[in-house]
């Protein structure tokens, strides 16, 4: 299965190029908040680019998949637009995958001996983004063999500020969060707090694990997706046109919706002249 994914919504646009689980391609800009638009423009040329070296057309794409955040609110909408358009002109399946549960499936991978665990970000001016997940079952890749704990959550992704997060996680005793919020959450009573796991490109992470959900649903009159039964004629890796169908069916660009948490962020200026930031 051919992926092109990508994800623009912090201080990076990433990009990569998937066969299932095996990275073609993949492309990293780093950005400060000044240069972020020079950067987004730099992501069609860059996938061009890319499947020019793959040997890849956007004909032969299988599946677009998209970080839907939370983060930038103008980099999580640039992202989402981008990719629904794509989707609707090339006629191809469009996954969205949250920071959040990049995160999540990353940790359930590492740590073995959790059951529970939350994932907190940093949203900013003392507020954050978080999410609490359980391990449900282990789930088999129909690709690779690849064995992944199938994750569950306990608390939707949410926003607010430290009282509202210590309640909505009051069932979860073991915190990951940013680096930069070590210290101020260091006082949390009860919590083992740990440090997030690096995702150095994001749109990787995330490929894969679109292509793990994908694998491992059920397609109507197949077993996987994934079937060499289903692939076209002389271009391995590529579904036939009843699979592409099906993957239509289930993830219609129309679905995909940015998961923004919060407002976005705006300046006004006050009578006395100040910028003022507010929610």
């Amino acid at each position: 299965m051919r992926i092109l994914s990508f994800d623009t919504t912090n201080n990076c646009v990433s990009i990569a190029l998937l066969d299932g689980e095996n990275v073609v391609g993949e492309r990293l800009f780093v950005s400060s908040g000044t240069q972020r638009q020079e950067s987004v423009t730099l992501l069609l040329p860059a996938v061009d680019e890319m499947l020019e070296q793959a040997g890849w057309r956007k004909s032969t794409l299988d599946l677009l998949v998209v970080g839907i955040g939370p983060g930038s609110f103008t980099g999580i909408r640039i992202a989402v637009v981008t990719a629904r358009t794509l989707a609707q002109a090339l006629n191809l399946p469009l996954a969205g995958v949250s920071l959040l549960d990049c995160y999540a499936a990353k940790i359930a991978e590492a740590e073995n001996d959790l059951a529970e665990f939350s994932i907190i970000l940093s949203g900013g001016r003392g507020h954050f983004y978080f999410s609490a997940y359980e391990k449900e079952c282990l789930a088999e890749s129909a690709e690779n063999s690849t064995v992944t704990a199938s994750m569950r959550e306990m608390v939707t992704p949410q926003h607010g500020t430290l009282p509202d997060m210590k309640i909505a996680l009051s069932c979860s005793k073991n915190w990951f969060v940013d680096s930069s919020l070590l210290e101020s959450l260091a006082s949390t009573n009860g919590i083992v707090l740990k440090e997030l796991p690096e995702l150095v490109n994001i749109a990787k992470f995330q490929g894969v694990l679109a292509h793990r959900r994908v694998s491992l649903r059920k397609s109507a009159g197949t077993d996987s997706l994934d079937s060499s039964s289903l692939s076209e004629e002389n271009v391995p890796g590529v579904l036939n046109g009843i699979a592409k169908e099906s993957l239509l069916n289930e993830y219609p660009y129309r679905i995909v919706e940015p998961l923004y948490l919060r407002g976005a962020s705006v300046t006004l200026k006050g009578s006395d002249g100040k910028a003022t930031a507010v929610n």
